[in-house]
């Protein structure tokens, strides 16, 4: 079969050498992949997975930070470990 240009896809095909695509084989490619795994899981009856709790930073009503417990330090006792006075910091 010739094309308007003069060249057959075998010609095209020696031209390109490796850079020729062959159709045939090339490998799955990511949107293909996922979409194959969603079929399978939804044919074996399967239903998707979502996280159920939030993790991350903790706030009060009013957007305060919580801070976890025993998670400030002495900064008196940080700068001078001698010293009997201190404020905790958190």
């Amino acid at each position: 079969m010739s094309h308007p240009n003069g060249y057959t896809k075998e010609d095209i095909k020696k031209l390109l050498g490796s850079a020729w695509l062959d159709y045939d084989n090339l490998a799955e490619s990511g949107n293909i992949m996922r979409r194959r795994k969603g079929e399978e899981m939804r044919a074996r009856g399967e239903k998707p997975h979502y996280p159920t709790k939030r993790v991350g930073p903790n706030f009060d009503k009013d957007g305060k930070y919580i801070y976890p417990p025993d998670s400030g330090f002495n900064f008196v006792k940080r700068m001078n470990p001698d010293s009997e006075w201190g404020g905790k910091v958190s």
